[in-house]
C-alpha cells in the first residue's frame, strides 16, 4: 500500500476524482488491465482510433509502479549496449534499438500533441562514468551514435561544469532525455483517453480472464467485460493473470526521496532545467530537480534499512555529491518496486491468443512503458505483433534466486565500486 502523504508524486498530483468501479456486464473491443503508464498510453492510442476500450485498474490510476519512480525519461538500455542487444535477440534487436532510442522523443512528442499537464521537460539525460566504467561508457556511446542517435561525449571538466558533480572521468549526454511527473502523466493520459471515448474503472481488480466464444470474459468482483482482445499492462504485478511473465521478473525495491525546495543560490552550480543524471556505479547515484526546485534521488533498498535510515543516507549523499552548503531537509520518502527481468532484456512479450502482456522496465519504465503501450494498442487494432522478443515459457529462469538475493545487493555495491576503481587505477 502506498503512503500517499510521504510520496511526493501523490502529494503534488492533480485532484482527480475517482472513477466508478465496474459493477455491470458489458462488451468492448479491447480490455486493458492496469492503469499505469503502459495501460493509459495504450488506452489513448486505441480510443483515438475509434476503438471501444475499457481500462480496469485495481486501485487508483497510477497506483502501481508508475507513481513511485524518480521521474527520469531515459532513451537507452539500463543493461547492454545496442550491439549486445542485437546479438542476444537476433531479428528483434534492431527494432528494439530503434524503439528504445526513439522512446523519449516519442513520449515528449505525445505530451505536446495531447496537451498533457505533467511537468514534462525535455532537457537531456547525463550518464557519467568513473574510471572503471570509462571504456564501457565510450563504447556504448559510440554504438548509439552509429545507430543514428545523438549522443555527446563530455570530458571530465565539462562533465563537472554541466552536471555540478565532481570526480567523474567523462559522461555522455542524450539530448532527447528529460524529466516528468510520472503520476500526473498517468492521470492526464487517463483523462485524454476518457475524452476520446474510453471507459475507465478504478478499484476494479481483475479476478480472472476466461476464453468465451468470440473472445474473452474479464471478471472483477462486481462486473465483467467481454472483449475480442485483452492487454495485460500490469508489468511486475501480472501475478496469476500471466504466471509465465511473473515468474521471469525480479522485484527490485527502491527508495526515493524528495527534498524541500532548495534555494536558488544554493543550486546555481547544478541543473537549472529538466535535466537528469544517473551514473555508472553499482552504488548508483541519480539526481534531478522538479519544477519547484525539490531535489529528487533514489537508492536501492537493502535488508535492515527502513525509511528513516534510507532518507538519512540519501540526504548525506546529496550534500556530498552536489556540494550543498547544508544537509537538505527530506519531507518525502517513499518506496516502490522496479521490475527487473531475470535475463535483463528490455522487453518480454507474452502472447496467448488474443491476450497480450509485456514487461518493460529494467529501470527505464517511463519512456519504454509508454512506447510499449502504444505498440500493444496498434496490434490490438490489427497491426502485426510488435517486434519484441516473445517469452519462452518453457525456459528455466533464475528469477526466484535473484529475488532472494536482491535485498542484499545494496550492501555490497560500495565494495564492488571500490574494487573496480582500484583495478582500473592499477591497470
Amino acid at each position: 500500500m502506498i503512503n500517499r502523504t510521504e510520496n511526493m508524486w501523490w502529494a503534488t498530483a492533480h485532484p482527480a476524482p475517482p472513477t466508478p468501479a465496474l459493477e455491470t456486464a458489458s462488451t468492448s473491443d479491447v480490455v486493458i488491465i492496469g492503469g499505469g503508464i503502459m495501460g493509459t498510453s495504450a488506452a489513448v492510442r486505441l480510443a483515438a482510433s475509434g476503438t471501444q476500450v475499457v481500462v480496469l485498474e485495481a486501485g487508483r490510476i497510477g497506483s502501481g509502479a508508475s507513481s513511485t519512480p524518480g521521474g527520469f525519461v531515459v532513451p537507452h538500455f539500463s543493461v547492454g549496449s545496442p550491439r549486445e542487444i542485437v546479438a542476444r535477440t537476433g531479428e528483434h534487436g534492431s527494432a528494439l534499438v530503434r524503439l528504445v532510442g526513439h522512446s523519449a522523443d516519442n513520449l515528449f512528442s505525445r505530451v505536446r500533441e495531447l496537451g498533457l499537464d505533467c511537468d514534462a521537460r525535455q532537457d537531456g539525460w547525463y550518464h557519467p562514468a568513473t574510471r572503471a566504467a570509462l571504456p564501457r561508457l565510450e563504447r556504448t556511446r559510440t554504438e548509439w551514435t552509429d545507430a543514428g542517435f545523438a549522443c555527446d561525449l563530455l570530458d571530465a571538466h565539462e562533465t563537472t561544469v554541466r552536471t555540478g558533480v565532481e570526480g567523474y572521468q567523462a559522461a555522455w549526454f542524450a539530448p532527447s532525455g528529460g524529466t516528468v511527473h510520472p503520476l500526473r502523466l498517468c492521470q492526464e493520459l487517463a483523462r485524454a483517453a476518457r475524452e476520446k471515448g474510453a471507459r475507465v474503472h478504478e478499484h476494479s481488480p481483475v479476478q480472472s480472464i476466461t476464453r468465451v466464444p468470440g473472445g474473452y470474459r474479464v471478471d472483477t468482483a462486481r462486473g465483467c467485460i467481454k472483449a475480442a482482445k485483452v492487454l495485460v499492462c500490469t508489468n511486475g504485478l501480472a501475478g496469476e493473470l500471466v504466471p509465465p511473465l511473473a515468474r521471469t521478473l525480479i522485484p527490485m525495491r527502491v527508495w526515493q526521496c524528495a527534498s524541500a525546495p532548495i534555494p536558488a543560490e544554493q543550486r546555481r552550480h547544478l541543473f537549472q532545467g529538466g535535466e537528469c543524471l544517473s551514473d555508472t556505479r553499482h552504488n548508483l547515484f541519480t539526481y534531478r530537480f522538479d519544477v519547484a526546485g525539490r531535489l529528487i534521488t533514489g537508492t536501492f533498498d537493502a535488508f535492515g534499512v527502513d525509511g528513516a535510515r534510507a532518507a538519512r543516507g540519501m540526504a548525506a549523499r546529496l550534500r556530498t555529491m552536489l556540494r550543498l552548503p547544508e544537509l537538505p531537509q527530506i519531507p518525502y520518502v517513499w518506496t516502490g518496486t522496479s521490475s527487473i527481468s531475470a535475463d535483463r532484456l528490455p522487453i518480454s512479450l507474452v502472447v496467448d491468443g488474443g491476450i497480450l502482456a509485456a514487461s518493460s522496465c529494467n529501470a527505464r519504465g517511463i519512456a519504454l512503458s509508454f512506447a510499449v503501450g502504444e505498440a500493444l494498442a496498434d496490434h490490438a487494432r490489427g497491426a502485426p505483433l510488435p517486434d519484441f522478443p516473445v517469452l519462452d515459457t518453457n525456459k528455466r529462469t533464475t528469477a526466484s534466486i535473484q529475488s532472494k538475493l536482491a535485498r542484499f545487493y545494496a550492501h555490497f555495491t560500495p565494495l564492488l565500486d571500490w574494487y573496480e576503481e582500484r583495478r582500473a587505477r592499477n591497470r
